[in-house]
């Protein structure tokens, strides 16, 4: 497999918590992986260390080939690692279509001074990225209202609009945190089918956190365990639906079966 992330022995200590403990995984191209465990398992953590919202206290981690701890999380997406987070990220007060714009500008081909003067070649680049970012709206069906407000959306259409705004970067790994949290279970299977076609469209790897073990069992190519900061299992969703560490560390209630 060639790995896209590659997180090797990462910990991180936060005082006398060790919160990740040597854990080490890869994300291969092309690749729907999920990162599950119980609360304070370390899932979010980890998260922001191969984000870089955080530094790891030690262990390296790659991207793409290339080691990106110690980079602003700036940097990471422009080399095509996206994330979500578990709240729902939005500006509230902007457009539909202007938020994912915004989220499409660390990729756009309109440059700071051609923006500034008007030049026609920032003209053609703002409309090209217009028309990308009204087609992801379309895939995640929510551009009949790309003109409304933000924040006056239902939080169903939000939470598709994070993952709009993810992708409108186009990333090669996309990070999301809980993107069904709050979902009833219709919109929860909705949203999982709704990861996959993205993944399947833009041939985006995805590394995912989720309490819902329906949507990681059905969506997920491979999934990775952790307990207290350790990694405790991987494997493919049956492997882990019959994983005793598993199923000790869940005590049996939230796997799907």
């Amino acid at each position: 497999m060639t790995a896209l992330l590659d997180v090797h022995r990462i910990s991180k200590r936060f005082g006398g918590l060790m919160a990740l403990n040597e854990v080490t995984f890869k994300v291969g191209t092309d690749e729907v992986i999920g990162l599950i465990g119980p609360n304070g398992a370390g899932k979010t953590t980890c998260f922001n260390v191969v984000s870089g919202n955080t530094s790891p206290t030690s262990g390296r981690i790659s991207f793409d080939g290339q080691n990106i701890v110690g980079l602003k999380p700036s940097r990471i997406v422009r080399m095509g690692l996206s994330r979500t987070y578990q709240a729902t990220s939005v500006f509230p007060d902007s457009t539909v279509l202007e938020n994912v714009m915004r989220g499409a500008f660390t990729r756009s081909e309109d440059s700071l001074f051609g923006s500034i003067i008007g030049s026609p070649a920032s003209g053609t680049a703002r409309n090209k990225e217009r028309a990308a970012c009204m087609e992801i709206l379309e895939q995640v069906g929510i551009a009949h209202v790309h003109d409304h407000l933000a924040g006056s959306l239902p939080y169903g259409y939000q939470r598709r609009l994070g993952v709009a705004i993810a992708f409108a970067s186009r990333p090669k790994l996309i990070m999301m945190d809980e993107p069904a949290a709050g979902l009833n279970p219709e919109e929860s299977q909705a949203m999982g089918a709704l990861i996959r076609a993205m993944h399947e469209s833009e041939r985006a790897s995805v590394l995912i956190v989720e309490h819902d073990m329906r949507l990681v069992m059905d969506i997920c190519h491979r999934i990775i365990v952790l307990d207290h900061g350790e990694l405790i299992a991987a494997g493919s969703p049956d492997e882990i639906r019959n994983n005793p560490k598993v199923i000790e560390a869940y005590l049996g209630t939230e796997l799907v079966t």
